[in-house]
């Protein structure tokens, strides 16, 4: 049960929580857990390897210590901690993609205007640079790399779900439509050796995908095509994947992009997360506020999906989950 007392306190740990969000951006920015990788150090050697002014670091690293990030031996020197080996560049499961974008200016800076989304109704990102997200990633190189690497490394796993809850051995060409550096696509193509691929993305998002498929061993198998799924798709697939995509577009873009599928294919698959309207899952709600923020998309129930096949002409034939909170869902006509 609650007081007045521990609300407060809540409220305000959940108003200054930026400050932690930043301290966390710094230290995967300057490379810290990297340097402590190499075995246990004093501050000022973590600040002259990394760069950084010494007082100001031995700060922040009483914090990262107080994250237990960092953990201090009876000899001062600093270790590395499990929780911190996860922002690592190379770690299995790494957190440094994730945290290195959310601090980036571009994504820090739509953030600050969301009053003026929710009173607007519009994308806090296009009012910020002027331009849509996917046309500021595509038209600014290096901009949207690590959002990219992120993207990839959470990728792999969905992909595996998808070769796996979705039958596969009819189709002979699968065409993944705004994959990014296809890291599904490989992994669909990795679980299932019959299948050629396709993937197609704004030419920023396709940058190294030629590298994922080789690292997979379905170079052979798989074409890259740079392109705007907004204008053209490439013809030729049997199946038409669209992963982590139609919740970025409104609902009207999102008929649109349905239906330009449906003109090449009578198959088309939706993976996405799913928000349940009667409970609150925070993750999931404050994943939809993102999409508002960046894109003017939303997360939708499965039936907001059913219903957004019917506008395009379709009907969903059936619906898989993927993890707690995706679903696959496949439509035809």
């Amino acid at each position: 049960m609650s007081s007045p007392a521990m609300d407060r306190a809540y409220l305000r740990s959940i108003a200054l929580g930026y400050r932690l969000s930043q301290a966390l951006f710094v230290l995967a920015e300057l490379g810290v857990a990297d340097v402590l990788t190499r075995g246990p150090a004093p501050a000022q050697a973590i600040a002259e390897k990394t760069g950084a002014d010494p007082a100001a670091l031995r700060r922040l690293l009483r914090v990262a210590q107080a994250m237990g990030l960092v953990a201090a031996q009876a000899d001062g020197l600093l270790t590395l901690t499990d929780r911190g080996r996860l922002l690592c560049r190379d770690a299995e499961d790494s957190m440094w993609p994730r945290v290195r974008s959310v601090g980036e200016s571009w994504h820090w800076g739509p953030w600050r205007r969301l009053l003026d989304t929710v009173v607007a109704g519009r994308s806090a990102f296009e009012m910020e640079h002027g331009i849509s997200s996917f046309d500021y990633f595509d038209r600014t190189p290096g901009a949207g790399d690590t959002m990219m690497n992120r993207v990839t490394d959470e990728a792999r796993q969905r992909g595996y779900a998808i070769a796996d809850a979705f039958d596969f051995s009819s189709v002979r060409t699968v065409v993944d439509v705004g994959g990014g550096r296809g890291g599904i696509l490989a992994a669909i193509l990795r679980r299932h050796p019959h299948l050629r691929g396709v993937l197609f993305d704004l030419p920023y998002a396709v940058a190294d995908a030629d590298t994922v498929f080789s690292e997979s061993g379905v170079a052979d198998r798989s074409e890259v095509v740079g392109g705007d799924f907004r204008v053209d798709l490439p013809t030729g697939g049997d199946v038409y994947l669209l992963s982590a995509v139609v919740h970025s577009w409104s609902d009207d873009e999102s008929v649109r992009l349905l239906s330009r599928c449906f003109t090449e294919t009578d198959r088309v698959l939706v993976a996405d997360e799913v928000i349940d309207p009667d409970s609150v899952q925070m993750d999931a709600l404050l994943k939809d506020l993102q999409l508002m923020v960046f894109s003017g998309g939303r997360l939708r129930s499965l039936e907001e999906y059913h219903e957004l096949f019917a506008r395009a002409g379709a009907k969903t034939v059936r619906h898989a989950p993927l993890s707690r909170n995706e679903v696959l869902v496949e439509g035809a006509r």
